[in-house]
């Protein structure tokens, strides 16, 4: 019988030390674990490939043909208590020994699955209490007028302050320019003052500094985190695709900019002598709008690259910019945010403009490749946000289609928990009174929790079945999606859809969640 092993580093372990996934690897393997699945995530994480296909290959399996499941500590797999049971009911239905090297546990007993919960519990204090560290130190920085721990090109953090940074950088051919960090950051700020755009200046630093910006297609990395028993246990082995975690910066990156990122960079406060703090959604991660930022000044007037009035007119030039003739002050929802990509070169596609039809009574906007702007993608032609939302649902009209046909030959019947049965007896109860708009909107959401309920409690096979689930109800009857406002129209795209790859004003592929392409 085989024995597999599953090993997991958090990315700030990895940061520190690159052999860090290594030396847990080797002791699993010396432990007599064959195949090793991996991951580089934090412990708060379940969105990991080496684990979820752990999960998947464990309800695959011949039951005798694994005897071990072997892992360093608990702490390793998971600090979810769902998760973490969730894989032993796996390992038990397999007759699969769970073994922890460094801390053994007996979960067939009151006592032993109590302990678990303890060390389980323990992790998860342990981690908020690292985040309360975190921000406490931020707090102290905040206070003290202290520069953060990373500085932005053209600095770099002395004795808790910012200094401008004089080390040689590029030389520009043309004239025999050398220039240093702070003298290219001077640079970008007289560059952009002189076109007055954004992504007009990401084309003019490209051809000064004679940087090819020619956009390569994005390679989707498919390769899962997994060693067999074949493959050594040395670096060259493994995936690499969680690389961005470890925040590499300039000189291990090009000076290759996009929009968004020399947009962040024109309005830092930092450049002009202040430090910004609070710039961060905690909830979601994303970065606030720049108005939104909290700035203390005078952190280091003498070593700012612009002038506090530089600064504001790059902020006032930029809000310009975003109020031309065709914006408001009115958001709008876009029901395809994040999912629109280039055919040509992966990038995302973005929300250029919009134009009021007034015979339709509807505002009609237009998506662009994001690399375009900047001259890196041939990508030209923009394609509108109607001729977008008809041709996605003529796609996934026809994987309806397809998915009822798969629906008739389903054999396998699911377990529904008692929230998913007590929602579909209020269905069964709507769908008897006679349609009116109200009850047709009620019935739709239903539809809506009973997806995500079961989402919520499922395993990989049942994710499948409720993707299906939802794209039958919602695109195999046009009247039902002609009729959902535009947050749920959002909420059912963002819950079925994982890619929509575009080229012009074309829709070349949709690829679904939980389901082949």
């Amino acid at each position: 019988m085989d024995v597999w092993g599953y090993a997991r580093v958090s990315t700030d372990e990895q940061a520190d030390d690159e052999g860090a996934l290594i030396k847990q690897m080797r002791r699993l393997r010396s432990a007599g674990a064959t195949k090793l699945y991996y991951d580089v995530e934090s412990r708060t994480s379940d969105k990991r490939k080496g684990l979820l296909r752990l999960i998947e290959d464990i309800h695959s399996l011949i039951p005798g043909k694994v005897s071990k499941l072997l892992f360093i500590r608990i702490d390793r797999l998971t600090s979810s208590s769902m998760t973490f049971y969730r894989l032993m009911d796996a390992l038990k239905k397999k007759g699969i020994e769970p073994t922890a090297i460094d801390e053994p546990f007996d979960i067939s007993s009151i006592g032993g699955e109590l302990t678990i919960d303890v060390r389980l519990a323990a992790s998860k204090y342990e981690v908020k209490m690292l985040g309360m560290r975190v921000k406490k130190e931020r707090d102290t920085r905040k206070t003290n007028q202290k520069a953060h721990w990373n500085a932005p090109l053209g600095y770099q953090v002395e004795n808790d302050k910012y200094k401008r940074d004089d080390r040689p950088c590029v030389c520009i051919i043309e004239g025999q320019v050398e220039l240093t960090r702070d003298r290219l950051m001077r640079l970008v700020f007289d560059t952009f003052f002189a076109v007055g755009s954004v992504s007009q200046t990401v084309r003019k630093l490209h051809d000064i500094l004679g940087i090819q910006a020619n956009a390569i297609p994005k390679s989707r990395n498919d390769k899962v985190n997994i060693l067999a028993e074949e493959n050594e246990v040395i670096f060259a082995n493994i995936n690499k695709s969680r690389g961005s975690s470890l925040n590499l910066r300039y000189p291990h990156t090009s000076l290759k900019w996009s929009v968004s990122g020399l947009r962040s960079i024109l309005v830092n406060p930092i450049y002009a002598g202040g430090t910004p703090y609070n710039t961060v959604v905690h909830s979601n991660g994303h970065r606030k709008p720049f108005d939104e930022w909290e700035v203390v000044w005078g952190t280091h007037e003498d070593e700012a690259i612009i002038t506090r009035e530089e600064h504001e007119r790059i902020k006032t030039m930029i809000r310009g910019n975003r109020n031309n003739r065709w914006a408001s002050e009115q958001k709008y929802t876009n029901p395809f945010a994040n999912l629109v990509k280039c055919d040509r070169c992966g990038a995302a596609y973005s929300r250029q403009c919009k134009k009021l039809v007034k015979k339709k009574n509807f505002i009609r906007h237009h998506y662009q490749c994001s690399f375009y702007r900047t001259g890196a993608c041939s990508n030209k032609q923009m394609i509108s946000s109607d001729n977008l939302e008809k041709q996605v649902i003529e796609h996934l009209v026809k994987e309806a289609e397809k998915l009822a046909g798969l629906a008739e030959q389903e054999t396998q019947v699911m377990q529904e928990s008692p929230e998913v049965k007590t929602l579909r007896a209020s269905l069964n109860t709507l769908e008897a009174l006679p349609s009116n708009r109200a009850i047709e909107k009620a019935k739709e959401e239903i539809i809506i929790q009973i997806a995500d309920a079961r989402s919520a409690t499922s395993n990989n096979s049942q994710l499948y079945l409720i993707a299906k689930e939802r794209i039958i109800q919602a695109f195999s009857n046009p009247k039902f999606w002609q009729g959902l406002q535009v947050e749920d129209k959002k909420a059912l795209l963002q819950g079925c859809i994982k890619k929509i790859v575009v080229d012009g004003n074309r829709v070349t592929k949709v690829e679904l969640l939980h389901l082949p392409s």
